[in-house]
């Protein structure tokens, strides 16, 4: 509660007052078994600022917990289960200088991956869940460096980052950095505008010895009430498929559903969810949703999301 208080300081004091603050926040209900309980799953702090025609500035300050259960720990050969740090803290996810020229739009600072987003946007709903690359830890969200993108023809966008590699969470430690390349044809989010896309993703460390590189190829379509997206993304020796479908049943009600397979090492972990979103007003979403995965056990959630 301090830091969150220092936090809202920072906000009133610290920026100047012709920027624009806004703020998400995710939390949820969950019932497993004979278990339940409410969770708070993150509150992000946005502020951004027009500098100029072609330069824009913005930072996103990060509220979650540090980790989210209980760990074994086994000493000469008795194990026991213990409870984890879980308290929230805050992280700095984004202090973004983006400027446009007519080379394209250039981001400099803490700046969002190319990676995940047009893939994310897709989804939809990063209230109920992570992408499907972000929930499985196959990217970094966030991560300080340089990038460059443009459109180069037409619909066609390009993009290349320059990272440390170890996301917004940790430093530098390893002194390797990553390089990042992105190409997407189409709309880049069909969660707010009608399209289709068709994209890749390629990212590896820039070192020789046992790099760990990323590839990703996603397709996207939204037309009428219908939302379709699918990907197939490979790490290493890891593949991971998602598909997902949203179906709005008009306009305060959306149906959807979502389906990954992670195969790993000749194992493959399945993971299903389905549900409905309901739009309510002033910024409210509700979802009530079931999740499957390979344990055979049911998970059902309450899921909300509320806008400022």
């Amino acid at each position: 509660m301090k830091n969150i208080i220092i936090l809202f300081s920072m906000f009133t004091i610290g920026f100047p007052y012709n920027g624009s603050i806004t703020g998400i926040t995710y939390f949820d209900y969950t019932r497993e078994n004979e278990a339940s309980a409410f969770n708070f799953q993150r509150q992000y702090f946005n502020y951004g600022i027009q500098m100029s025609d072609n330069t824009k500035f913005k930072v996103v300050f990060d509220v979650g917990r540090i980790s989210n259960g209980t760990v074994e720990s086994c000493t000469d050969g008795e194990c026991e289960e213990h409870l984890e740090d879980t308290r929230l803290v805050v992280f700095l996810k984004k202090a973004q200088l983006d400027y446009r020229s007519s080379w394209g739009k250039t981001s400099l600072g803490m700046i969002g991956t190319n990676t995940y987003g047009v893939q994310e946007k897709t989804w939809g709903y990063r209230f109920i869940d992570k992408s499907a690359m972000d929930k499985n830890k196959f990217v970094k969200t966030a991560d300080l460096g340089i990038g460059l993108s443009k459109n180069i023809i037409g619909s066609l966008n390009v993009g290349i980052q320059y990272l440390n590699g170890e996301g917004y969470k940790a430093p530098e430690l390893n002194y390797i950095q990553k390089l990042s390349l992105n190409a997407n044809y189409g709309e880049m989010n069909l969660s707010k505008n009608s399209g289709f896309n068709l994209g890749i993703v390629y990212s590896t460390d820039l070192t020789e010895n046992s790099p760990v590189s990323l590839f990703s190829i996603y397709t996207g379509l939204s037309i009428k009430k219908i939302r379709f997206g699918t990907e197939f993304d490979i790490l290493d020796d890891k593949e991971l498929t998602s598909i997902y479908l949203n179906y709005n049943l008009n306009r305060l009600i959306n149906l959807f559903s979502r389906y990954d397979v992670l195969d790993e090492d000749n194992k493959k972990d399945e993971y299903i969810i389905s549900g409905l979103v309901f739009n309510c007003e002033n910024g409210l979403l509700i979802s009530p949703n079931i999740r499957k995965t390979n344990n055979d056990d049911l998970v059902y959630k309450l899921n909300f999301q509320f806008k400022f």
